[in-house]
């Protein structure tokens, strides 16, 4: 039974979707329902975002309509199920055409098409049943005669629109799959053909590769020709041009990439979704953030490398494979793989992308397993007993996060020695050329080994331990989160997770928890009101050991501005003449508030007056909103840094309130006495020396220079008038901000 939905209308695109049949029935498969058949409220969550989403692509009943959005998700969050959901609505408000672009391998293809199929129940319908067509990478007469018919079953006024059936297109991320499915289409008539391109991993091959070539070469961005473009991106671009009304939208959980790319860019988003992960969801706060008793760091000692190659296994890998095995063994014995979400166990190890680290590591896991089998059950006692020695000693560790771990003696009896026994070790790469499919209803427990193959779009079932001693490389966040396979709906079995990393990937992880976060409060008001994404200011939280994304995409350079430890100096205060005059009157109404709180600063009897200054020990909530909110800069060295500096401050003030900082009034006597110092301009027209130095340069010092004027460990404003040399400017309001380390945070932007 179809249901409308109440949404605030300045969340959609002009029209109000509904919520029919294929958008519930869907639902109700997944088990999003309480025991009345009603949704739950997890269900009511997907629902309620797939709604808005829904409703930002274009209206179904409008002739043309050509929008670019994106969805961000977390890594292993069910990205999927959301767009599964958005493809049964879509239905529901008559879209005639859902196309999905699918991955760029032949595995990731099938995985994305036979998961659309069951989540719609496309196999399980037949005749007036079935509303699909779906077909994948079409190219044939066939196929052209099938997208032909239904869609002239639509547009033919008496044949009954509950009967018509709604195209579903899987296509590979590749060149000619692209091409084929734009010649098809290009023989149609599609206008007024509401159509939906979802474009799964919509940050991996879709974006132009060539975008930074194209600067470099001063290319206007929206002038590049056919051959100015990577391929992939063209045929994105080509059937785009072929669908008078579509809605191309982006789904990724590291969309790094697609937010920094030039808002001019064809596939530059415009509108976005943030969704909510459910309460079993466990990501990178869960593992990086709590106390680190899931993350085990690999020594460097046991990570090979040209220059220190391994030629037996490390110990860190062999306390994995106990964390894991005791962790199956205690399934095993608590029957855990008859409950939801818990049908398998896995170990994966990823060593780097190289065969023949793969190959490495699965000779020695084989030999292990036999080894361990051989000991726990032959007559070789003292050996046996040094082995379950071993074993005890990570079982102490495992009952630290697990409650309900069975005795040890019960986990070591023969189910240790079967589990140990019979767990398949499978590489997962293209070393026999494919990579193999794993049939995991074949067997509970699971070791994998491999690399590329299970980064991005691999779902490893009921993985518990990780095992991977690869490096950073060039540390783009993106590359490095979609490794983060560990990551996904296991907050009931969470205990006994454990993940080994070398500490430089344990610390990225910790960065790109906070910038992932970061990334998404920035983002969360244009979610929430809908707001034109190209409004968005292009910066985030990342730290300088870190790199954004892949450079090869990026049109625009990028900018960095480590906010910590140091003093922000605005250099071209005169830069605008007529902000002059505002900002003198935004300092002079602060003032006004703050007047009383100020006294004059302690210091050397001997100093003079430009080295004496007013004072005052202020709210910091107050001072962003009272002043540092009101002056405005325009000179793009100094309005990019203090926008940036302001937004660190204002998500800071939200988190500490009552937050304390120090305002000084430098060379100001009284409040009416306030002389401007005078100040000359260098070759650049900003301002050459700020800050008067230190007087005398050497000996005890009767003035430590206006750089010491601060209290190092709590945020510092200084308010300086200037008279600007050999120009007309007087009476010009600038400022120096101290930036504790508790409070700076590392900014990258978009120049």
């Amino acid at each position: 039974m179809s249901e409308t939905i109440e949404i605030n209308s300045s969340q959609v695109n002009g029209w109000i979707p509904f919520v029919g049949d294929e958008t519930l029935n869907l639902l109700r498969a997944k088990k999003f329902t309480n025991n009345d058949g009603s949704l739950s409220d997890s269900g009511k969550q997907v629902r309620d975002e797939t709604l808005q989403i829904m409703g930002r692509c274009g209206d179904p009943s409008k002739s043309q309509n050509q929008d670019t959005g994106i969805v961000i998700g977390y890594v292993q969050s069910g990205k999927t199920l959301s767009f599964t959901t958005l493809t049964a609505m879509a239905r529901d408000n008559e879209y005639r055409i859902i196309i999905i672009l699918g991955g760029i391998s032949i595995n990731l293809l099938t995985q994305s098409t036979d998961r659309v199929r069951e989540d719609l129940r496309i196999d399980a319908r037949y005749g007036f049943e079935q509303v699909w067509s779906q077909v994948t990478n079409p190219s044939t007469t066939e196929d052209f005669s099938t997208i032909s018919n239904i869609l002239d079953q639509w547009a033919d006024p008496t044949f009954p629109n509950d009967r018509c059936k709604t195209i579903l297109i899987t296509v590979m991320k590749h060149g000619s799959h692209l091409n084929n499915l734009k010649l098809l289409l290009e023989r149609l008539n599609l206008k007024s053909t509401p159509t939906l391109i979802i474009d799964d991993e919509g940050d991996q091959a879709s974006l132009n590769t060539r975008a930074r070539w194209a600067a470099r070469n001063g290319f206007d961005i929206e002038q590049l020709s056919e051959t100015e473009v990577s391929t992939i991106y063209r045929r994105i671009y080509e059937l785009r041009n072929i669908l008078p009304h579509h809605t191309f939208l982006q789904y990724t959980a590291t969309p790094q990439a697609n937010l920094f790319i030039n808002i001019l860019d064809r596939l530059s988003p415009n509108f976005i979704k943030l969704l909510t992960p459910g309460e079993e969801y466990t990501g990178g706060k869960e593992f990086f953030k709590n106390p680190q008793q899931l993350i085990r760091e690999i020594p460097p000692t046991e990570i090979g490398s040209v220059t220190h190659p391994l030629f037996s296994p490390p110990e860190s890998l062999l306390s994995a494979l106990r964390f894991f095995y005791l962790g199956v063994v205690a399934g095993t014995v608590l029957n855990s793989y008859k409950a939801p979400g818990q049908k398998n166990r896995s170990m994966l190890v990823h060593p780097s992308r190289l065969q023949g680290d793969h190959a490495t590591y699965l000779s020695w896991l084989t030999s292990i397993r036999n080894s361990w089998k051989r000991l726990l059950s032959g007559d070789y006692i003292e050996e046996k007993a040094e082995l379950l020695n071993e074993f005890r000693g990570t079982y102490e560790e495992l009952k630290l996060t697990v409650n309900n771990l069975p005795s040890f003696e019960d986990l070591t009896d023969v189910h240790l020695v079967h589990t140990i026994q019979y767990t398949p070790i499978i590489e997962v790469n293209s070393r026999q050329g494919m990579t193999p499919q794993i049939k995991w209803q074949d067997s509970y427990a699971w070791i994998l080994v491999g690399g590329q193959s299970m980064d991005r779009g691999f779902t490893v079932e009921g993985l518990t331990v990780t095992y991977m001693p690869r490096n950073i490389g060039v540390g783009s966040v993106d590359t490095i989160l979609q490794r983060a396979r560990f990551y996904g709906y296991k907050r009931k079995y969470l205990g006994y997770c454990r993940v080994f990393l070398d500490q430089v990937t344990i610390d990225s992880y910790s960065h790109i928890v906070e910038h992932e976060e970061d990334i998404r409060n920035r983002l969360a008001n244009f979610d929430i009101n809908n707001l034109d994404l190209n409004r968005w200011n292009r910066e985030t939280v990342l730290d300088s050991m870190l790199n954004l994304t892949r450079n090869n995409i990026l049109f625009d350079f990028l900018d960095r501005d480590n906010f910590s430890n140091q003093w922000i100096r605005i250099s071209a205060p005169h830069d605008t003449e007529s902000l002059i005059e505002t900002n003198r009157i935004s300092v002079s109404e602060f003032l006004g508030v703050m007047k009383t709180h100020f006294i004059e600063s302690s210091g050397h009897p001997e100093r003079t007056n430009e080295q004496k200054h007013l004072c005052a020990k202020l709210s910091l909530k107050e001072c962003l909103e009272l002043l540092l909110n009101k002056i405005k800069y325009t000179r793009s060295t100094d309005s990019a840094s203090y926008s940036s500096l302001r937004g660190i401050l204002k998500e800071y003030v939200q988190q500490h309130p009552d937050e304390q900082c120090i305002v000084y009034l430098m060379s100001a006597l009284t409040l009416a006495e306030w002389p401007s110092r005078t100040r000359a301009l260098n070759a650049n027209d900003e301002v050459k020396k700020l800050f008067q130095g230190r007087n005398p340069k050497t000996g005890p010092a009767i003035y430590p220079g206006d750089s010491e004027i601060k209290d190092s460990k709590m945020l510092t404003i200084q308010i300086h008038m200037l008279n600007i040399r050999d120009t007309l400017f007087d009476d010009v309001p600038t400022l120096a901000i101290w930036i504790p380390e508790h409070i700076g945070k590392p900014i990258i932007r978009q120049i």
